[in-house]
């Protein structure tokens, strides 16, 4: 089963992950591949540099993702044109992945991203779960994808959310 657990930031999408870690799941995190693509000489690192210039590394020569943050914020245009950049790298990352996994006999997999590409993964994801929190920041405006199977609602306590999480792959 490939589960792409979705929802804005601070819903619970790494603690749900971790869950499903301790059930035998094969995990893919977008953001630790994020940070991976960020470090000095890295495609990610390359391009932040070439579209937004040299004042976005910090001294080791990677991606400072604090002042990146900033312009973003500060514009939806820089929006867009971070996740034109970024997203491709990042999926093409997430696929080569899970063709690691699949082709290592690990059919499990929960991959975890706040973004989920119907037309690139919508294939090949059993279950996308959009994990939804009344109290998570809201930073960046998230959209529910058109694709959601299962919305997981995180508002009570870590115990009811591991409940559920094992509820859901029992």
């Amino acid at each position: 089963m490939i589960i792409w657990l979705t929802g804005g930031q601070g819903s619970g999408k790494t603690l749900v992950m971790q869950f499903l870690k301790e059930k035998g799941f094969s995990c893919i995190s977008a953001d630790k591949i994020v940070h991976q693509l960020y470090r000095s000489g890295n495609d990610g690192e390359i391009l932040i540099t070439k579209t937004f210039g040299k004042n976005f590394l910090n001294k080791q020569g990677s991606v400072c993702r604090t002042k990146l943050k900033k312009i973003v914020l500060e514009n939806a245009e820089n929006v867009e044109k971070l996740n034109e950049l970024i997203h491709p790298l990042v999926y093409k990352n997430i696929q080569m992945l899970v063709d690691v996994f699949l082709a290592s006999g690990k059919h499990n997999i929960a991959i975890e991203a706040v973004y989920f590409d119907e037309k690139k993964f919508g294939k090949i994801v059993d279950k996308v779960i959009w994990i939804d929190r009344e109290n998570q920041k809201k930073e960046f405006f998230i959209k529910k994808p058109s694709r959601v199977d299962l919305v997981l609602e995180n508002n009570g306590s870590i115990a009811d959310l591991k409940k559920s999480v094992y509820y859901l792959v029992r």
